[in-house]
């Protein structure tokens, strides 16, 4: 047998059990003494582990359609061989749906599904052990559905984080939410909250690590994709951390953008619709930066059916300084993919953006967007000192604040003084019971040992 690497064909034939007696010995030989070859073996257990819990006959659908996403992925990629056809009658998916961590882990997936070997079967039992990733049987795994909603890429420094390369099991599980997420926002959310519905304060070393994201200079990056989705979760694991168990959450488990879209509200600022979704927005003042603009976005999906939807935010160079994208963390070795752009009939997604202007601009920059591939009306961005904010731009303004203040962010900026008195602002006795409660919230929180 000639020198083996990791990408060599053979390491899958092993994994399959169609290797001859010597050859697989060499297989384990080769791989003992190079851990490249060993990982390589790892990954390819991993795609077949998960291939098992997701797709064997008579299990429990782990993911809304995951099955056919794997399935149609590992059609359309080039493998350089023959691809089985598989049920005819289901429909193709865009390309962008499934960004597995290489062409190689997508092209094994093709491999596993036409071969599967038997569960019982433990090809690596001889190799040097390494930490492989594990799934429940017949549920999500919690690994997946922990994992926060697709980020746009973060053109910053991550505040002079140095990002790991991506584990395999970490590229595998964040596949698998992708694909689920382009394919079916809703009905994914809905597993996701079915199976968190099980923990609902996982322990803190389970979430992913989150990676600060830091600002963007706007010569260097002026245009920003706005993400059209974001979960919800992570107010209810800081209600129960707060009022049932008297402790602050972990900083991985505050997210900034799941606690704002949990709320329903609607920036007053320049707006624009097309095909009967819109695009609206609202500057205010930064409260944790009286020199910097504090943008609320809204992206509203139409009442009747899903869109596609493009939109970026274009700073300005000449009127913009730098700007930050609050929320939306990347996790910590995970690869940035597409962001998914289906908005389903009656959803919302609200993104906050801080804006660092240059002297005395008023126009920053504009949201640019598309619906089904058809550029709309574009929506300005403007800051004016005499506008007075809306009461929901007021409240967004607390939750950024509280939720940067939570999971450490702006240290020695944001602190919990400058919480208390947004929140003592908003207090009024014709609030909307959610807000009142999250208020008693924000005070509660303030109260506990930091």
């Amino acid at each position: 047998m000639s020198k083996l690497h990791p990408d060599d064909p053979r390491l899958t034939a092993y994994m399959l059990g169609e290797l001859n007696e010597e050859d697989a010995a060499e297989v384990v030989r080769a791989a003992s003494f190079d851990p490249a070859i060993n990982l390589a073996l790892r990954e390819i257990e991993s795609v077949q582990r998960l291939l098992h819990g997701t797709l064997a006959p008579g299990s429990t659908s782990l993911l809304p359609r995951q099955r056919q996403n794997i399935l149609r992925a590992a059609r359309q990629v080039d493998q350089g061989g023959k691809v089985v056809t598989l049920d005819s009658h289901r429909k193709v998916v865009e390309p962008w749906l499934i960004p597995l961590a290489t062409a190689a882990v997508i092209a094994l997936a093709g491999l596993i599904l036409v071969n599967l070997p038997s569960p019982s079967r433990n090809p690596t039992a001889d190799l040097p052990p390494v930490e492989a990733s594990t799934t429940d049987d017949g549920r999500m795994p919690m690994e997946i559905a922990l994992l926060p909603a697709p980020a746009p890429p973060d053109a910053s420094d991550g505040a002079g984080y140095v990002r790991p390369a991506a584990s395999a099991d970490l590229a595998i599980h964040g596949a698998a939410r992708d694909a689920a997420f382009a394919d079916d926002r809703d009905g994914f959310l809905r597993e996701v909250a079915r199976r968190l519905d099980e923990s609902p304060l996982p322990p803190a070393a389970n979430f992913p690590k989150l990676v600060p994201r830091g600002s963007v200079l706007a010569a260097d990056s002026p245009v920003l994709p706005l993400p059209v989705h974001s979960g919800t979760a992570s107010l209810g694991w800081i209600t129960h951390s707060v009022r049932e168990e008297g402790n602050l959450p972990s900083a991985n488990a505050v997210r900034l953008e799941e606690i704002l879209n949990a709320f329903p509200l609607r920036p007053s600022g320049a707006a624009a619709i097309s095909r009967g979704v819109s695009v609206s927005s609202e500057a205010l003042p930064c409260p944790w930066k009286p020199s910097a603009t504090l943008l609320i976005i809204s992206l509203r999906g139409a009442a009747d059916t899903s869109h596609e939807l493009n939109a970026t935010f274009e700073a300005d160079p000449a009127a913009i300084f730098r700007y930050r994208l609050l929320g939306f963390r990347p996790v910590e070795g995970m690869p940035s993919g597409k962001l998914p752009g289906r908005l389903p009939a009656g959803k919302s997604t609200l993104i906050a953006i801080e804006i660092e202007p240059k002297l005395a601009a008023t126009d920053l920059g504009a949201l640019r967007w598309s619906v089904d591939g058809m550029a709309a009306p574009e929506v300005p961005v403007r800051r004016r000192s005499d506008a007075e904010p809306s009461d929901d731009a007021r409240f967004a303004a607390l939750v950024c604040t509280y939720a940067q203040w939570l999971a450490k962010e702006q240290a020695g900026v944001i602190d919990a003084d400058l919480v208390a008195a947004l929140a003592r602002e908003l207090r009024s006795g014709t609030l909307p019971e959610e807000r009142s409660d999250f208020l008693n919230l924000v005070f509660q929180s303030l109260e506990l040992p930091r």
